[in-house]
């Protein structure tokens, strides 16, 4: 039972997270008639971005226990600037593995000098998202403002953003784009960010 990183071998064992009836708390059939054939659509991005390998910028982690990945986290390392887009969560439902994932994630970005990230939310889950993600350790380290909103059924305007957090999708609600920061006074070293 621990956090690991997620790669190639893994593409069973997270299978069985991608059969869920609900993306962003809203039922699969607000975004596709088919549920399985969202569903599987979700699970092959997955696949093809972070379990491939292909390029060093996109990573899941997940929690294993007895062979299976009980909940995983993804995302994404900008080259634009020192930040993650916190791209996608699954789970099992059990909200203790999902916390101790996105701690372990969040480690991994603060060794990297990556101190701040952006969320996607369903603007009706703003409040319940920290509760449910969140460990009390990391919460109380890091702030969050609203970067944007996007209403419902439209594009996002910033690529970077549509690419990775929409995936492409317009979304049958209204959302938040939601940027998460490392606290100041939690900010021991200032990552190099220039050189020769």
């Amino acid at each position: 039972m621990s956090v690991v990183k997620l790669d190639q071998g893994h593409h069973e064992a997270v299978k069985n997270l991608f059969r869920k009836e609900k993306y962003m708390g809203l039922p699969n059939s607000e975004f596709s008639q088919n549920s399985d054939a969202f569903n599987n659509r979700l699970y092959e991005i997955f696949c093809n971005n972070y379990l491939s390998g292909i390029t060093k910028n996109f990573h899941a982690y997940g929690y294993l226990q007895d062979g299976q990945i009980e909940s995983l986290i993804s995302f994404y390392e900008s080259t634009d600037e020192p930040a993650w887009y916190y791209t996608l969560y699954r789970s099992n439902g059990n909200n203790k593995y999902l916390k101790d994932v996105l701690d372990a994630v969040i480690l991994h970005n603060e060794t990297q000098g990556r101190l701040k990230f952006y969320t996607l939310t369903n603007s009706k889950h703003t409040r319940i998202l920290r509760k449910f993600h969140w460990s009390k350790f990391n919460n109380e380290r890091y702030g969050y403002f609203d970067e944007f909103h996007v209403p419902a059924n439209h594009r996002c305007f910033y690529t970077t953003h549509w690419e990775l957090l929409f995936k492409r999708f317009l979304l049958p609600t209204d959302s938040i784009v939601r940027c998460n920061y490392l606290k100041q006074e939690h900010r021991l070293i200032l990552p190099v960010g220039g050189g020769t």
